[in-house]
């Protein structure tokens, strides 16, 4: 690949003081400029030019403006002489260390505070947040190829050798030198035009907004993996606290049973039916020990918090914030708010950008140059003596050709803005297609609930008729038994309901794009035991 530029110095001026003359190794267009004051006024004149690209606002919609001919756009030259330091990105959600948060107290770990603790414990979501902060520090990167360079380099020699060279009579005479050659030089370079550096700017503004939607969407999933675990912790619970109730009524009915045996009333059968059904849901007890046991583990995984106390399960589930009615409010908000989308939207206005910038490849580029240069002894036929050299001038870089790598990266840039408008469209009918399921199980969760309340008050009924019918002679204790297990299971689906009631609300709220506070808030308001009708509760 051949890669071919033209750089040439549109206007300069030089200027320098020497024991002896020397052609001017600068620029044939550079004129003498008598005085050390001229190069101050042109550093000045450089220092006066407006700063186009760094002060003019850049906002994720905006699209750049090229400057008209004849307008010189570039940086400050002041900023680089007095800089002022950009302050580091801090981080309110993470933090230097990790905290070890501890239970403490004999109170129930609420929502609120279990969230609170996950944001400070979960490793995945402070690691969102390190990414965050340093996604920061693109801005001022991305504004340093903006602003003026400044570099000074000095190097010294010691040059030994010997000279020869013939005199006025023809005659070779070779002389020794050992000298000393001190060089310094002072260069400043002001970007005047450069559209890729530019372009590389903009791209740094939106990916900070891009890095805040990302950030809030992982607090988003946080929110849906914690309230999953505390939820699968209180159901757990409630299935263990069910089934020892089993027990312990199987128990009772057991020695009932053997007493009747006793007395002639019942036979051996309905004693061993009793010890079967006992022995079974003294197993299942185990197992619900080991799944409450299991949630509770990945529940400190997320908080770090050992050893907490939860509440029970609530037998209602209490809704004290306001819900849109309509499937329809909740798909506008999801398209405004949600993070998911937004960072779609976002990726997409980045790969736009990504396309002008790799355009900028054919663009020229302008640049101030001016330095100073001293320099002693910087030949050997300048042996004691100095030069001091002054030069300012502009230097334009127009690109001819380089194989065909430009329009190679316009054109991946131009397939990857594609693919970002696909993955839009596929984000906007995805998150769609969630809300109106989440939406539809909050709808339908109360006629669930009922529907469950229902079967529970017939088992409960069912099983109160297998037992007369038992101490009536006109029953079995199987019948007693497979009464008393869909009684249980019917308690089990209802708890079950209650839990899917309360996630799939949470959901809907996450993916609509709800405040995480909002959110928070909603689930430990749900969590409440409905015991009053609350006035103040909107639909």
């Amino acid at each position: 690949m051949v890669n071919v530029s033209m750089t040439c110095l549109l206007f300069g001026f030089q200027s320098g003081q020497s024991h002896a003359w020397q052609p001017s190794r600068l620029s044939q267009m550079s004129c003498a400029l008598a005085g050390p004051s001229a190069l101050a006024v042109a550093l000045a004149a450089a220092v006066a030019l407006p700063l186009v690209f760094v002060s003019q606002p850049v906002s994720a919609q905006a699209t750049p403006v090229l400057p008209s001919a004849g307008v010189v756009v570039g940086a400050a030259v002041s900023s680089a002489v007095t800089p002022t330091p950009t302050p580091a990105p801090t981080s309110t959600s993470t933090s230097t260390s990790t905290p070890a948060p501890t239970s403490t107290s004999t109170s129930a770990l609420s929502f609120a505070q279990a969230y609170q603790a996950a944001r400070s414990f979960d490793a995945g979501y402070r690691a969102a947040g390190h990414v965050r902060d340093a996604t920061y520090f693109n801005v001022p990167i991305a504004r340093a190829a903006l602003l003026p360079t400044l570099s000074l380099t000095a190097a010294e020699s010691s040059v030994k050798g010997t000279r020869e060279f013939a005199n006025g009579l023809n005659q070779q005479v070779r002389t020794r030198l050992n000298y000393e050659a001190p060089q310094a030089s002072l260069q400043l370079r002001v970007p005047l035009l450069n559209y890729e550096a530019y372009n590389v700017y903009k791209q740094s503004q939106v990916q900070t907004v891009a890095a805040d939607e990302i950030f809030r969407a992982e607090g988003m999933d946080l929110i849906d993996r914690l309230a999953t675990n505390y939820l699968q912790v209180m159901l757990a619970g409630e299935g263990l606290t069910l089934i020892k109730t089993q027990v312990a009524a199987l128990e009772v009915q057991l020695q009932q049973s053997i007493q009747r045996e006793q007395r002639g009333e019942a036979t051996r059968v309905q004693v061993v039916q009793f010890q079967a059904a006992l022995d079974l849901s003294k197993a299942r007890v185990l197992e619900a020990e080991d799944q409450l046991q299991l949630a509770r583990r990945q529940l400190e995984r997320l908080t770090g918090v050992p050893n907490a106390q939860f509440p029970s399960l609530p037998a209602q589930v209490n809704s004290l914030m306001p819900m849109p009615d309509k499937l329809g409010d909740w798909l506008e908000l999801a398209r405004g708010r949600s993070p998911s989308l937004r960072s779609r939207e976002i990726a997409l206005e980045l790969s736009k950008l990504a396309v002008k910038r790799q355009f900028a490849g054919h663009l020229p580029r302008i640049e101030l140059v001016a330095s100073l240069a001293r320099s002693r002894n910087d030949t050997s036929s300048n042996v004691g003596q100095s030069t001091n050299l002054r030069s300012l001038g502009v230097q334009l870089t127009v690109p001819l050709y380089s194989g065909g790598g430009v329009d190679a990266s316009v054109q991946q840039a131009s397939s990857r803005q594609a693919q970002a408008e696909e993955e839009v469209r596929q984000e906007r009918e995805l998150l769609e297609v969630e809300i109106q399921r989440y939406y539809q199980a909050v709808i339908n969760g109360d006629l669930k609930i009922a529907a469950y309340q229902r079967a529970v008050a017939s088992a409960a009924l069912a099983l109160q008729g297998a037992r007369r019918s038992q101490e009536l002679g006109m029953g079995t204790a199987s019948d007693v038994a497979d009464s008393q297990s869909r009684h249980f299971v019917a308690l089990r689906d209802l708890a079950q309901a209650r839990v899917e009631q309360m996630l799939s609300r949470v959901r809907l709220l996450v993916r609509a794009g709800t405040p995480m506070g909002e959110v928070v808030a909603d689930l430990d308001a749900s969590l409440l035991a409905r015991n009053t009708q609350v006035a103040t509760a909107k639909p």
